[in-house]
């Protein structure tokens, strides 16, 4: 793929974000005030969208619309929105054209205009798309909403909030779903999830909830939760429940404002362990002892990344060498990127294309987790093993999002979906004629010897045998490209035991 197709991928302003919340909602219509020019990224989830019975109007502006500043074509789409599909919530944002010749107060005067002839709430979210991305663009729709739509309410009793879930954060509904599970196995009551489905009135029962919960933390909901406990003085918790140690500390941690319900929390901690312990017995013993502090490559927003680490660094035994970090640093994680920093991780926040191929280069790591970004930059680092994990996730396949990431159930997936890479490494050569894989050509006789000589090697240590003859034949064959001879593999059989010895 060309330089175009990975920028255009990676352009993530706080409009998609904003356009995100409102198309996760409840008979809510975004308008995207702007060219039409201004939404390539956001076309594909528009159309998917759409499919969905949700639906996106745009102002369309001209060349002659912005020199005169033109508002005409954003009150018709307002209108024609209004009219077609009788909404409940409209919400109006802007992009970095409309930006540079209307402010926000200016937008806010055409906007009140226009609101006598739409007898609906119409939220205008100014995106200040050239400073912030998606990210920041969802933190600021879901604040503004809150403020615009929360009321006093009378408090139910063990009751939380899950504030968080939205269109275009990968796996999101599966995350969503493992949540709820562990919330209401405890016996806890759901009283809103916003913005994922949710309505005005969602939004206006907030306050009566006894807790919320904050299911992107590091990257947005944090504004809002601050939000409504100074307005409301409802607490929230962001702990997130990725890999065994947080999932067990997130449930605890509802003990302290649910000491009623700690027995039944209790009887789920034992029984996830249960759970957690079969997978150890059926997958563990494979995958863990083969690839054991195998260095990889994770990339994503600032919760996925040290969820994901805390996952395979401490319950899958694997060793985060790369963290891409796809938006800016969040300084509650400061203490967690300085420790991976001492340990020997390249921490790189906003990374380019460019960047990520040449850090997949220099680490060559066993397994890269990301997006279909870091899918193409890993078939040009030659990267044999990926799994994807991170947005944009329209290119993959729909069952890589049926499964959470979360709780017990997530890391006992990621260790199958770790445990399948393992066994196409380490029984990639069991017949003559793979040297493909290699991106080495042998002679006959040099490919026998070789499999001879790994089918001696105990297979919970033949993939790093495996891994050290080839780098070292590569380095032997340089750029001439011959084939590999009898002479070189013996050679390369002995300087890794040599190595193995050290």
């Amino acid at each position: 793929m060309n330089g175009e197709f990975y920028r255009e991928t990676t352009i993530t302003t706080s409009y998609h974000g904003i356009c995100n919340v409102a198309l996760s909602m409840k008979n809510t219509i975004p308008i995207l005030h702007g060219p039409s020019g201004c939404f390539n990224y956001e076309i594909a989830s528009l159309v998917i969208s759409e499919k969905q019975g949700h639906h996106a109007f745009t102002s369309n502006l001209l060349a002659t619309d912005l020199a005169y500043s033109s508002f005409d074509n954003l009150q018709k789409a307002i209108i024609d929105a209004y009219i077609k599909l009788k909404p409940e919530l409209i919400i109006v944002t802007t992009t970095n054209v409309t930006e540079l010749i209307a402010s926000e107060q200016i937008l806010d005067t055409v906007i009140e205009e226009i609101r006598r002839e739409v007898p609906i709430p119409i939220i205008v979210i100014y995106g200040n798309t050239l400073n912030n991305n998606m990210y920041q663009g969802i933190d600021k729709a879901l604040t503004i909403l809150i403020e615009n739509f929360a009321k006093e309410q009378q408090l139910t009793d063990n009751s939380v909030n899950i504030i968080g879930p939205v269109k275009g954060i990968y796996n999101w509904r599966a995350d969503l779903l493992e949540t709820i599970r562990l919330l209401k196995s405890t016996g806890l009551k759901i009283n809103s999830i916003v913005p994922a489905g949710a309505s005005i009135k969602d939004f206006e029962k907030l306050p009566a909830a006894q807790l919320n919960i904050l299911t992107y933390p590091y990257d947005f909901g944090l504004t809002a939760a601050t939000h409504l406990e100074k307005e409301y003085g409802t607490p929230y918790i962001c702990t997130v429940p990725y890999g065994v140690e947080d999932t067990i500390k997130f449930l605890e941690k509802l003990k302290e404002f649910f000491p009623n319900l700690s027995k039944n929390i209790d009887r789920l901690i034992e029984k996830e362990m249960r759970f957690w312990g079969g997978n150890l017995i059926d997958d563990l013993d494979i995958s863990g002892y083969t690839i054991a502090g195998s260095p990889i490559a994770i990339f994503g927003m600032n919760t996925l990344i040290y969820g994901l680490t805390k996952i395979l660094e401490e319950d899958l035994w694997l060793s985060p060498k790369i963290l891409g970090v796809k938006n800016k640093e969040n300084p509650l994680l400061n203490k967690f990127y300085r420790k991976m920093k001492k340990k020997g991780a390249r921490i790189i926040f906003e990374p380019s294309k460019e960047e990520i191929v040449d850090v997949l280069k220099e680490f060559s790591p066993y397994i890269v987790f990301g997006s279909f970004i870091e899918f193409l930059a890993s078939q040009e680092a030659k990267i044999q093993h990926f799994i994807p994990v991170s947005e944009p996730v329209r290119y993959f396949s729909s069952r890589y999002l049926d499964a959470p990431f979360r709780g017990i159930r997530g890391t006992s997936y990621l260790l199958h979906r770790i445990w399948e890479e393992t066994v196409k490494y380490v029984y990639s050569y069991t017949e003559i004629g793979e040297e493909e894989s290699w991106e080495l050509k042998f002679e006959e006789k040099a490919l026998k010897h070789l499999i001879e000589t790994l089918n001696k090697v105990p297979t919970f240590v033949r993939s790093k045998v495996k891994f050290a003859i080839e780098n070292l034949l590569k380095k032997r064959i340089g750029k001439t490209k011959r084939k590999v001879c009898l002479e070189d593999v013996k050679w390369a059989i002995k300087e890794a035991m040599k190595l193995k010895s050290k």
